[in-house]
């Protein structure tokens, strides 16, 4: 794998908007609240951090959290080579 592969992921507001319908605009923190796809979720339990490089999110209904791959890779079911990879084909 490219050591460079960070900076050629998709910017994490980017991503977040695509994957996350109901995506709230973020706060002055630069975190924004969803409902979450890994749970029947009828509040917004999850939080994406939209500004930055690393794309954190985490999930008040104990789904856990991590970064913007380990997203992908829940979302996708996808393991970590194989994310990384969907994620830098994406267009911008």
């Amino acid at each position: 794998m490219p050591t460079n592969w960070r900076a050629r992921l998709p910017s994490p507001s980017v991503y977040y908007a695509r994957e996350l319908a109901d995506l709230a605009p973020p706060s002055i923190t630069g975190w924004a609240r969803a409902t979450c796809p890994f749970h029947n979720d009828r509040n917004q339990s999850l939080l994406v951090q939209v500004t930055g490089d690393r794309g954190s999110w985490r999930c008040d209904g104990s789904c856990g959290g991590g970064d913007l791959v380990g997203f992908h890779q829940r979302r996708t079911g996808l393991p970590f080579k194989a994310a990384v990879r969907d994620l830098v084909r994406r267009p911008a």
